[in-house]
């Protein structure tokens, strides 16, 4: 590790969006949504009687997350831990993390927020997700009985952590206004943590590996958790070996998860932290675990300054990205069937052109090959 001053790392020069960032991505989806709006075709006179339930869980969603984060913030959080995890003093309940939807993907909200403390936040958020589960969940019972309705919503949950700019990409992509912007995020963090998604269950909140290795290794929390009747101190982790993560370095990933809901199969699988960490050590998953960098210390890998600065300069050349200059005007593109100019190209052909050619360096040494008409 190298002790490097504040005013001397590579970021200083920049304002602080550009630092390095570390970003947890959470997704709640309902679960066999499709099969719900279906079986109320023909039986009743309102075929969209379904969308009132729909449209209330993406509605409050947002509100009860927050809820739930500062609760388990106020409770589980040791005073030691430095903000924004604590709340502000005076301001009972307050807390300065800010949790914002990512994406609407149908019936599926992805919050982010930024991870500021290696100590809790990662462990604090999963279990603001599980909780925020079971409330919707609840709700969802509540508002089915008093209008005597057969719409009873169960719902999944998925995290995974992403850092930027090293490995992932922030964009400033035109949005559906003129002179609007709508932020997205592109790399192999992203991808994984879809690709998980799909392990999750009613029980099963899946958390990546990344996600994990923070966790295992955060210290004890200020209140002991409930789980299955004993006092833990600790996240407690299951693990269901490996599933297959198609596009992902080794085309494996470990299955890891937190039970929303104790059950049989999460004593069954429980996993001792100390045990998890070590496998997560191991070769096969070292690129996995390879965490973003979190800037609540001075004290900075130095592969990772050298790391940041390659990731910069390559990113200059992307349009969309964070990096590129700023009233530089776009150059224009070639591929095989269209051409068109990056200033009024639609966010999707933006989209495809970065996630094309990110992932191949250029002759030039460049992620994005360029043409001029």
């Amino acid at each position: 590790m190298q002790n490097n001053a504040v005013g001397k790392r590579p970021w200083d020069k920049y304002e602080p969006d550009l630092h390095p960032k570390q970003r947890i991505f959470l997704s709640i989806d309902i679960i066999d949504s499709t099969k719900h709006k279906s079986s109320l075709i023909g039986k009743t006179a309102n075929h969209n009687v379904w969308a009132v339930g729909f449209a209330e869980f993406l509605s409050e969603v947002v509100v009860v997350y927050q809820r739930k984060l500062i609760e388990i913030i106020n409770k589980h959080c040791r005073k030691t831990c430095g903000n924004p995890c604590v709340p502000k003093s005076g301001e009972e309940g307050q807390s300065h993390h800010t949790v914002n939807v990512w994406k609407y993907i149908g019936d599926e909200v992805v919050l982010v927020t930024e991870l500021t403390c290696k100590d809790y936040h990662a462990t604090l958020h999963v279990l603001a997700l599980a909780e925020t589960i079971k409330e919707l969940e609840k709700s969802s019972r509540d508002k089915s009985r008093n209008r005597n309705e057969n719409i009873e919503l169960r719902f999944k949950g998925t995290a995974w952590v992403a850092g930027f700019p090293v490995a992932n990409i922030e964009l400033n992509l035109p949005g559906p206004a003129v002179g609007q912007t709508v932020k997205d995020f592109l790399g192999s963090s992203m991808d994984l943590g879809f690709r998980l998604s799909k392990f999750a269950s009613e029980d099963r909140l899946i958390i990546s590996a990344s996600l994990a290795h923070l966790i295992v290794k955060a210290p004890a929390l200020n209140k002991p958790i409930m789980y299955r009747g004993k006092k833990e101190n600790h996240l407690p982790l299951c693990f269901g070996g490996q599933v297959e993560a198609k596009g992902i370095k080794g085309g494996k990933h470990p299955l890891i998860w937190y039970s929303v809901n104790e059950t049989a199969e999460s004593e069954l699988c429980r996993v001792d932290s100390g045990k998890l960490q070590t496998f997560l050590n191991e070769v096969p998953f070292k690129d996995l675990v390879v965490l973003p960098f979190i800037p609540d210390t001075s004290k900075v890998d130095a592969k990772y300054y050298k790391k940041y600065q390659e990731a910069v300069e390559a990113q200059k050349q992307i349009p969309g990205s964070i990096f590129y200059p700023k009233g530089k005007l776009p150059a224009t593109y070639s591929t095989k069937n269209d051409n068109a100019n990056a200033s009024v190209l639609k966010t999707e052909k933006i989209v495809r052109l970065i996630s094309m050619n990110y992932k191949h360096k250029s002759p030039k040494g460049t992620f994005l090959s360029r043409k001029k008409r």
